[in-house]
């Protein structure tokens, strides 16, 4: 669809630059000229804004996975301290107990 609506203003532009170069009416031929460009830039610009969000969307989706790897990190080094902690007290009872 955007190959076609390239070719399209392409066209037209042509169109516009042998209409004014064969007649002697400019003012016609400018304007065809003119809004063909106008709207060839506002085709780039639509392009140019699409990969941008793209590049944009697939930036925030790997911050997401980073922060979900490490909210799991997190969570497993704190389940690993309170298994710690138990241990710990464990060895303290079976201490105090062997005495």
């Amino acid at each position: 669809m955007k190959n076609l609506f390239f070719i399209v203003l392409s066209i037209l532009a042509l169109l516009g630059a042998a209409y004014t170069f064969f007649n002697f009416n400019e003012k016609m031929g400018l304007g065809i000229i003119f809004v063909c460009g106008v709207l060839f830039g506002i085709f780039l610009m639509n392009i140019k804004l699409n990969k941008k969000n793209d590049k944009i969307n697939s930036y925030k989706r790997e911050l997401e996975k980073e922060s979900i790897v490490s909210d799991k990190n997190s969570s497993r080094v704190k389940v690993l301290e309170s298994k710690i902690e138990v241990l710990e007290k464990a060895l303290e009872n079976a201490l105090k107990n062997k005495t």
